[in-house]
């Protein structure tokens, strides 16, 4: 007979396995409401699916292994959950790719930007964060509790060790077996095929970088040895150059007439070295052809005497300036460097050789400019340590002119000059590093401060407001430049002037679609490297051959800037140059030779590359620069009169 006791009892052991079972589907819940937020529930495979919920139930074990108790671990989990995947349905919509692991290091600069972007709540943010809250009122009311420190101690370790379990078989056994791994240049897509949380997890592998083939201190010796031994020839201050068989940048109006720049028949230095780096400027031509009703560039693109441009190819797309801003003064490639990482998070240290020690060994002084929060990329302590001598943040443009919501190029430009003319003797050598703002997406809504000027024409008029938009800023930004060139033209100070864009802007996607021909996905790899170019323009007020370069690498353009501009230069420039000869592009894609070759990293670094034993020097200087702890220092100043260090 059943007594009223065991019916309670039964009652409460089937609440129990209820509520348990409830608990235990809460991470399966958060999975699907996490997907469908972010778009991606019916594009993940049911059996990607599983991996996805295993990387959930970590997180959700490891609060409940540190809180005891379900009623905080989980609200915490699902909710953390829930804002990620706000987050990346955001992320994807204003830059076109989803969050990695490294943009967590940089949340202070998106949220800093992010007033310039409109924001929608969707219909599925709605239903998932209903469903949300009435899953975690459901859950209170079925809570589990460890009691006892000797118990969740045990329970602790039983999680640890069951998550470690976890994480070493998906690793070792489930990532070679299925064969998963980032598409750097097909992130989206990646992430649609394995969704999020699992694409989080797989990125992981990329954390670490290993020392590469070959790499040992016998090898940069060696590289160090081979650098000395070039023969120089003598300019006409007495400064040496590499012959240019090795690394003299040829005259490309002249091939068979290399030229340093010359001002009466001797070599110029410039007094005051500007390098620009302004912010989303591209030829949007690069990636296909389009008319518009007026010109954007017509200052920039009439310049000719005492004018060397190019395409400058920088290692990202739409985002991530601060590495095209990394590889611009330290010559070190983005590709060489854990996948998708951000240098300035990680890879600047205290002592950072760079164009900035190497100005500064040669009497400059140097001042970064930027007219945003200094914190935005770190930028505060990457500048310190690369050794910049002041940095003049928006402190600095405090009542500047606005467009939009950013300081003006042009008012930015003249906070510029005013550094300039603040120098105590014209003569005194002067070092800027300036990085604008004006052109920062996104490219939506109406201004009082901005009037549109330009719009696309023909086939796709009325289509891509965001690119009319980004045209118009582009104006704006050759007028500016227009304004900067002119001031110096006047002054009789020797000036160079260096112009680039950091990355192309993250206007319709369906735009670059349209002018490419195809759906991008369907573009061959080695021609992907049309949406990673931006202009360069190297500008003296004294004489100095005019010439297009073509492509260049992001990674050269600062010792060539160091050549033109008749500087010494450490035997790692003097490398960066003689690579510049047989590789012009070096890049996360691949690299580039001069005939246009394509050679993707794995195959440049193996026999069936002719430029193999560079590559391979490269990759050693690389790791030795930025990651490892023992710098040979040697190699990367000026003038240095020891042997190298063994």
């Amino acid at each position: 007979m059943v007594t009223k006791e065991n019916k309670i009892k039964i009652i409460k052991y089937i609440w129990y396995t209820v509520g348990t079972v409830c608990l235990l589907m809460a991470p399966v819940a958060s999975y699907f409401m996490f997907e469908y937020v972010t778009g991606n529930l019916d594009t993940v495979p049911y059996y990607m699916a599983a991996p996805n919920i295993g990387w959930i139930y970590v997180l959700y074990l490891a609060l409940f292994a540190v809180m005891g108790r379900t009623r905080i671990a989980v609200p915490a989990a699902s909710c953390i959950l829930y804002v990620i995947s706000l987050a990346e349905t955001f992320v994807v919509a204003f830059r076109g790719r989803p969050i990695m692991l490294w943009d967590v290091m940089a949340f202070r600069t998106a949220m800093t930007v992010s007033g310039n972007y409109e924001f929608f709540i969707t219909r599925q943010m709605k239903a998932a964060f209903v469903l949300l809250l009435l899953m975690n009122v459901f859950l209170w009311f079925i809570p589990r509790r460890v009691k006892g420190w000797k118990l969740r101690l045990a329970v602790g370790g039983g999680i640890t060790a069951s998550i470690a379990a976890y994480g070493a078989w998906f690793f070792a056994v489930l990532v070679p077996s299925w064969g998963l791994g980032i598409n750097m240049w097909a992130i989206n897509g990646t992430y649609q095929e394995y969704g999020y949380v699992l694409s989080t997890a797989v990125s992981l592998q990329y954390v670490v970088k290993k020392p590469p083939q070959g790499y040992s201190n016998a090898r940069l010796k060696e590289i160090y040895s081979r650098l000395e031994e070039n023969i120089y020839a003598e300019a006409g201050n007495g400064q040496a150059y590499p012959e240019k068989s090795r690394a003299y940048p040829e005259n490309p109006e002249n091939p068979e007439n290399p030229e340093n720049p010359l001002e009466d028949g001797q070599p110029v230095t410039p007094v005051n070295l500007i390098c620009i780096m302004n912010e989303s400027l591209a030829e949007l031509k690069t990636a296909g052809d389009f008319t518009t009703n007026t010109e954007y560039f017509p200052f920039m693109d009439s310049l000719e005497e005492n004018t060397v441009r190019g395409s400058l190819c920088v290692p990202v797309f739409g985002s991530m300036t601060s590495n095209t801003e990394f590889e611009f003064l330290t010559g070190d490639s983005m590709a060489l460097l854990p996948a998708n990482s951000i240098a300035y998070q990680f890879n600047v240290k205290p002592g950072t050789y760079s164009m900035v020690s190497t100005l500064k060994d040669q009497g400059y002084y140097s001042v970064a400019m930027h007219p945003y929060p200094g914190e935005n990329w770190n930028r505060v302590e990457c500048y310190q340590n690369m050794g910049f001598d002041a940095f003049l943040d928006q402190e600095f443009y405090e009542g500047s002119e606005e467009l939009r919501n950013y300081v003006s190029d042009e008012a930015d430009y003249q906070k510029l000059i005013q550094v300039v003319e603040a120098k105590e003797n014209p003569e005194d050598k002067l070092f800027i590093f300036n990085v604008t703002m004006q052109n920062h997406g996104g490219y939506e809504g109406t201004y009082d401060n901005f009037e549109q000027e330009v719009w696309l024409t023909g086939e796709y008029e009325g289509k891509y407001p965001k690119t009319d938009q980004y045209l118009s800023l582009m104006k704006r930004s050759d007028q500016a430049f227009q304004y900067l060139v002119e001031y110096f033209s006047l002054t009789d100070q020797p000036t160079m002037i260096v112009m680039f864009g950091d990355h192309q802007p993250s206007v319709e996607d369906e735009f670059y679609d349209d002018i490419a021909g195809m759906p991008s996905s369907e573009v061959p790899a080695q021609e992907h490297l049309m949406w990673y170019e931006t202009p360069f323009i190297i500008w003296t007020n004294y004489s100095m051959p005019s010439g297009n370069m073509g492509r260049l690498g992001a990674v050269y353009l600062s010792s060539e800037v160091l050549w033109r501009a008749n500087l010494e230069m450490a035997p790692y420039n003097r490398f960066l140059l003689a690579m510049r000869e047989e590789l012009p592009v070096v890049h996360p894609l691949g690299c580039y030779d001069r005939e246009g070759t394509y050679y993707y990293w794995a195959k440049a670094e193996s026999e069936r590359c002719p430029y193999q034993d560079t590559v391979l020097d490269y990759e050693a200087l690389v790791y030795n620069h930025s990651l490892d702890r023992k710098k040979v220092k040697e190699l990367f100043v000026i003038d240095s009169e020891n042997s190298i260090s063994q």
